[in-house]
């Protein structure tokens, strides 16, 4: 909810504040920057710190951003307030997502845990536009800060109660190098995109500046002993395909959930009230789907994302083919559902790790969902901006659609390289107290055994 409660509450905020347009570009990607950049060294200091310990830095960080943001008196203090906000949610959300996952068992256990965490998050996610428009309309955007810094003293209470103190850690080096050229090419990434339609020159080499960092992170993890991604979790047979559905994911149904924001409001003349009340549909959908996915993934998870992402791409289709309030209302059941499942099945993929990689499983399944949103929306509302005068919804649809097409065809080719060529076995793996028949690559049976925290 943090990444979308203040959406609505954009407008008033540049008024009351006197902020320029400058500085509204600024506002905009701040929390998705801080976010995306910095969710793997999160996850590495939950690593190396613990992943409750760090939760409550995170929580107390959250906090700090909330208390700016509450008594800012310019925009320059709204843009440090949400820059602080993603910093603590990176720091936050794999360490929470580890949490999650020590407390439950391979198979249905883990499998409901996942759905709800998924369930929760995308519930938040839709309703986030339409809370932030209802709390600034009757109390004043002020409060959501107000609001966010109570529940996040909430949260650190109830940890602090029902969250036992973490096994002792060794301790282990930081890398600063390869965290330097990872937030710096992550937030260029980011700020690639946010320029795009505004600046394709600046969108251009911010997007070679990301890109030509890249090598370089590549080769400083591979020749250091304490590298950000532990190298052998890529050989995992379900990490890169739950990477690129996590990617998807988010990239299609956020993106789809903002235009068609645009397209209630510009199209059909509702209000930021109303048209956050026609994305309810969407989030009720997500949540539906996140508990059938519980049982949908032992059929296979790749396959459960693979019908998420269809879901999600037939109804940005059946909106470009007729776009009236009836189908668009099918069109975000249709996707919410898709995300739904889909999320589930990528974080079941990905989190098929043992014990000691799951932090860094976490921190690469949300920086890729983050990047998602921060990255496709942007790049969405760009296209739909550029292609005429005021905004092409039918082009921002059309862009979800492709995306999804193409993140489909990704997961199915990760899918025939792993039948390719099935990775080595692992010794530092932990046992498995699984059966001795063999597991569907793809089934709840292959989760690897995790240990309690």
């Amino acid at each position: 909810m943090g990444v979308t409660v203040v959406v609505a509450a954009l407008p008033r905020m540049l008024a009351d504040l006197q902020g320029s347009p400058t500085q509204a570009g600024l506002l905009v990607p701040a929390y998705a920057v801080g976010f995306g950049g910095l969710l793997l060294l999160g996850a590495r200091l939950g690593d190396a710190r613990g992943p409750r310990r760090v939760l409550l830095a995170g929580l107390a960080v959250f906090a700090l951003g909330s208390v700016l943001c509450a008594v800012a008196p310019a925009v320059s203090w709204l843009v440090a307030g949400r820059l602080l906000q993603g910093v603590a949610a990176a720091i936050s959300i794999p360490n929470a997502l580890v949490l999650l996952i020590g407390a439950t068992e391979p198979g249905r256990s883990r499998n409901r845990a996942l759905a709800a965490w998924n369930a929760t998050g995308g519930l938040a996610g839709a309703s986030g536009l339409l809370v932030g428009g209802l709390v600034t309309d009757s109390l004043g955007w002020r409060v959501i800060f107000w609001a966010t810094l109570a529940a996040t003293a909430v949260l650190a209470l109830a940890i602090v109660r029902l969250v036992g103190p973490a096994d002792a850690r060794t301790a282990t080096s930081l890398n600063a190098g390869s965290v330097v050229l990872q937030v710096v090419s992550v937030s260029a990434l980011v700020a690639a995109a946010n320029a795009f339609g505004s600046s394709w020159l600046a969108a251009g080499l911010l997007a070679v500046l990301a890109i030509a960092l890249v090598p370089a992170l590549v080769v400083r993890e591979r020749s250091t002993a304490s590298p950000l991604i532990p190298p052998g979790i890529w050989r995992r047979h379900g990490t890169a395909g739950g990477v690129i559905g996590s990617f998807g994911i988010t990239a299609t149904t956020s993106t789809f959930v903002v235009i068609t924001t645009l397209w209630f409001q510009d199209a059909r003349g509702l209000g930021p009230g109303a048209a956050g009340l026609m994305i309810l549909p969407f989030s009720f959908a997500v949540v539906l789907g996140a508990a059938l996915a519980a049982r949908l993934v032992k059929r296979g998870a790749r396959l459960v994302l693979v019908v998420g992402l269809i879901l999600i791409g037939l109804g940005a289709l059946g909106v470009v083919l007729e776009p009236e309030i009836p189908v668009t209302v099918v069109a975000l059941v249709l996707s919410g559902f898709g995300n739904g499942i889909g999320a589930v099945a990528a974080y079941t993929l990905g989190t098929d790790v043992p014990a000691e990689e799951q932090a860094s499983a976490a921190g690469l399944l949300n920086t890729a969902a983050q990047l998602g949103t921060a990255v496709m929306v942007a790049l969405g509302v760009g296209i739909a901006t550029a292609v005429g005068p005021g905004v092409d919804h039918t082009s921002g649809w059309l862009t979800v659609a492709a995306t999804a097409a193409a993140v489909t065809a990704a997961t199915l080719a990760t899918r025939r390289r792993t039948a390719a060529a099935p990775p080595a076995a692992d010794s530092a793996a932990p046992p498995t107290t699984a059966p001795a028949t063999p597991p569907d690559a793809d089934s709840e049976a292959a989760v690897p055994g995790c240990r309690r925290r």
